[in-house]
């Protein structure tokens, strides 16, 4: 899989939740929404429920597949929106590390 986050902003609401996060696998074909796979769920302790399709999909790894679409995306973004979403959610994983390693 060939996987990238997709980004769509819609309204004019609070940051976190003007910006969904999609992944997309461009292996399956170069527009949205026929390479979709799973929305990046926004809160962390989503990314770990079995419930979530992005855990589903990704399982142990999906904490980390996560941080590595956040990551790559942010340095393509150019949008300030969707950059503050994704480095909100980067800072959210990198805190939970930290946590589980002390």
């Amino acid at each position: 899989m060939n996987l990238k986050l997709y980004a769509v902003k819609k309204g004019n609401q609070k940051i976190e939740r003007n910006v969904q996060l999609v992944v997309v696998d461009l292996d399956r074909g170069k527009r949205y929404p026929l390479n979709f796979v799973c929305i990046l769920p926004r809160y962390l302790r989503l990314l770990e429920k079995r419930s979530s399709n992005f855990a589903k999909i990704f399982g142990e790894k999906s904490i980390g597949v996560a941080k590595n679409l956040l990551v790559e995306a942010k340095h393509v973004e150019e949008d300030q929106d969707i950059q503050k979403a994704i480095s909100k959610r980067i800072k959210d994983i990198e805190h939970k590390n930290t946590q589980a390693v002390r």
